[in-house]
């Protein structure tokens, strides 16, 4: 009895043993580049064993090639470890496939060429220090939990490809890879980057050296097509780590499913997709897709890494095409050529709705430095349901919406269809080029601007054609031609007979911008600026110091004013002199030159002589002088 027991441990310790060599991964290490018709594991027809099988990687000619290693890996149904021995490059006769749990690494040595595909990989493989070029397709991922590039090993390289990596499958990770672009800053581009088909893939990581590079792709760094739940985080899309220019993408990220995040809120999250044409795409194909509900946050848009210098993108954020309840927040968007945000519909089946645009900085970076987009916001034809800031019922966040050559926001009608349902609120717009805020008449319906504004003993009153409005008030510049919004002041409500007041107790607020806001559609009507400072106040007002302003607007086309302050010196009067050079310290103007009493003035210069560039103004008053710099551009 003892015996038969005995028997029977062994029998599954042998068993046991037998399992662990069947399941264990194979190590090989290539040690030739050819791949041709011997390639392939080598069976000596003069022995009773199947060397192709045995575990030992041999070709026909005795060499252990990348063909033979895989293969004899899929006879033994086991996983493979592949490294290399050798360095240069493999013409791959055809495709290869790897086997489950495989690794494939080439310590940055091998590159694999293949004018048709060149890898594949189904499940749980990681591909690391590889350069793949020449192909349709390099790496088509079919599969589930795949690594390719790790943050922690070596980086992959995919050059003058039609597409990079075909992602089909789900849960996969690509990062720490070169897209278009070599290490060493050399431009190859690919047709495509990346093309994401399948759902919860993550393009980068919120995590140290898990950063893509995509660059100078032909059609687009990335495409998600169809699938979920994709997280594109952390990634250089237009530019590299070196923050190079020209480098970019015809487009940068091209959306056309549902529920993606492009970004992230983590300290590695953020996307800097700058240098390209369009830099974010959103667009569907309805009735088959609406591309609804995706994230774009914390993203960099038009500038550095660290937003202190300029790749501008021709347009940051582009939607259209049937495109539903995209959320765009806390982004930087400064910089770009033309366009921050546009969201735009030219038919009936383009309309767009539902989308929030809240806590960006559009035209400055965090630091309130202006880097300008020609237009912050447009938002053009059949559009609806989009609030910027804060909406009707008070949710979200307001944006800052500074610095922009033309305008800050544009609501205008397109072939034939006029936005409607958009609500801005709460945001700070100002010292932007032309106009802060533009809407044609048949922007949300025509709603009506606030009417009739008085200001007496510190109350602000006017009227509505409508009752239950929501009339908001804003800090205004006096001096700055356009409305203008540098701090929400608070708000009111029209009565029953469409009238409203509202307390303004501050003496500094020299002028308010106001609008109304229907809460029941969700629309917000143009914005009004009233003075409550008359010029005769404003004469009686006399400084106590010297003080030269920045000129309003900066930068200008073809004229801007130029405000400055002098105070009581004794009993004379100051001789001022302000007079506008070149960069070259050329005078140009002479825009005073007399004797002033104390009081505040402004004058306007006319530049329509000149040609674009920096020039500089100074103010010469007593002993004060001060220097100041502006920018004409034509």
């Amino acid at each position: 009895m003892k015996l038969v027991k005995t028997t029977i441990h062994y029998t599954a310790l042998i068993a046991f043993a037998l399992s662990v060599q069947i399941n264990a991964q194979l190590n090989f290490v290539v040690n030739s580049l050819a791949d041709d018709e011997n390639s392939y594991p080598y069976d000596n027809p003069n022995t009773p064993q199947d060397e192709s099988e045995d575990g030992i990687c041999a070709d026909a000619l005795g060499r252990c090639t990348i063909r033979a290693a895989i293969d004899e890996a899929f006879n033994m149904n086991q996983s493979i470890n592949l490294t290399f021995g050798v360095s240069g490059t493999i013409n791959l006769l055809s495709y290869l496939f790897l086997p489950d749990g495989s690794s494939m690494s080439g310590n940055n040595q091998i590159t694999l060429t293949n004018p048709a595909f060149i890898l594949g990989i189904e499940n749980d493989c990681t591909i690391q220090g590889m350069k793949l070029s020449d192909a349709m397709v390099a790496i088509e991922v079919q599969g589930s939990n795949n690594k390719i590039g790790i943050p922690t090993g070596d980086y992959n390289e995919f050059v003058d490809c039609q597409t990079a990596i075909g992602l089909q499958g789900d849960n996969n990770l690509v990062s720490n890879n070169f897209f278009g672009i070599t290490l060493s800053g050399s431009l190859q581009p690919c047709g495509t980057g990346i093309i994401i088909s399948g759902n919860y893939n993550s393009i980068g990581k919120n995590e140290i050296n898990a950063s893509n590079i995509f660059c100078g792709s032909t059609i687009a760094g990335i495409i998600i097509i169809t699938g979920e739940g994709n997280i594109v985080e952390g990634n250089y899309i237009g530019t590299n780590i070196d923050q190079q220019t020209g480098l970019g993408n015809v487009i940068g990220v091209m959306i056309s499913s549902d529920n993606n995040l492009i970004g992230g809120s983590g300290i590695f999250s953020t996307n800097v997709i700058s240098g390209n044409q369009i830099a974010v795409a959103i667009q569907a194909a309805p009735p088959d897709t609406y591309a609804d509900n995706n994230l774009i946050v914390n993203n960099i848009i038009g500038l550095s890494k660290f937003e202190n210098a300029v790749i501008p993108n021709n347009n940051g954020i582009m939607i259209t095409n049937g495109v539903t309840n995209a959320r765009i927040y806390d982004n930087i968007i400064a910089g770009n050529t033309a366009v921050g945000i546009g969201i735009f519909g030219y038919d009936t089946d383009s309309y767009t709705t539902g989308h929030r645009i809240y806590r960006n900085r559009i035209g400055v970076n965090k630091n309130d430095v202006q880097y300008p987009n020609e237009i912050g916001i447009s938002i053009l034809g059949n559009v609806a349901d989009v609030s910027i800031g804060v909406n009707e019922i008070n949710e979200y966040h307001k944006n800052i919406i500074v610095g922009n050559t033309d305008t800050g926001l544009e609501l205008e009608s397109l072939q034939g269809f006029s936005p409607n349902g958009i609500v801005f609120r709460k945001n700070i717009i100002h010292s932007n080029g032309v106009v802060n805020i533009f809407m044609d008449s048949q922007v949300n319906l025509g709603l009506s601007a606030p009417i009739g504004l008085t200001f007496n003993g510190n109350t602000l009153s006017g009227s509505h054609p409508l009752p239950g409005m929501t009339i908001d008030i804003y800090r205004a510049d006096r001096f700055e031609l356009p409305a203008s919004a540098y701090e929400w002041l608070g708000f009111t409500t029209t009565n029953a007979n469409g009238t409203f007041s509202f307390l303004i107790s501050d003496p500094s607020v020299q002028a308010v911008s106001v609008t109304a806001t229907n809460p029941l559609s969700g629309s917000t009507s143009a914005i009004v600026k009233y003075s409550l400072v008359t010029d005769v106040e404003d004469e009686k007002q006399i400084p106590t110091e010297f003080a030269l302003e920045q000129n309003y607007p900066n930068p200008f086309n073809p004229s801007t004013k130029i405000k400055f302050n002098i105070p009581i010196v004794g009993t004379e009067l100051a001789l001022s002199v302000l007079k506008v050079y070149d960069i070259l310290g050329n005078e140009v103007a002479t825009l005073v030159n007399e004797e002033k009493p104390a009081g505040i003035y402004e004058v306007e210069f006319n530049a329509s002589q000149l040609s674009s560039g920096i020039y500089f103004y100074k103010l010469s008053a007593g002993s004060f002088t001060e220097i100041k710099k502006m920018t004409l551009i034509k």
